[in-house]
């Protein structure tokens, strides 16, 4: 699911169906869709669905060697994305 689509998404009556909170100093948001909460870093989920916005927040804060390899191989993506967009 692409976060930067989905975050705009308004239910015509005020209320928001999609939140979303950036984590402070870190490269990682949380969206909430109908109650469910997940951590992504730009467009690329990090974090199952599930859990308060505090919980997943509190694992996204946490380096662990798994998160580190997530976010190394999503700037790789986004290195090759670029590149394919250059040539």
């Amino acid at each position: 699911m692409n976060a930067e689509k989905v975050v705009s998404k308004d239910s015509g009556d005020g209320k928001e169906l999609i939140q979303r909170k950036d984590i402070k100093d870190s490269p990682f948001s949380i969206i909430t869709i109908d109650g469910k909460s997940f951590g992504v870093m730009g467009e690329y989920r990090l974090t199952e669905e599930g859990g308060s916005i505090k919980e997943i927040q509190k694992q996204l804060e946490k380096i662990t060697w798994n998160r580190i390899i997530q976010v190394v191989m999503i700037l790789e993506e986004i290195k090759n994305k670029v590149k394919k967009e250059e040539v």
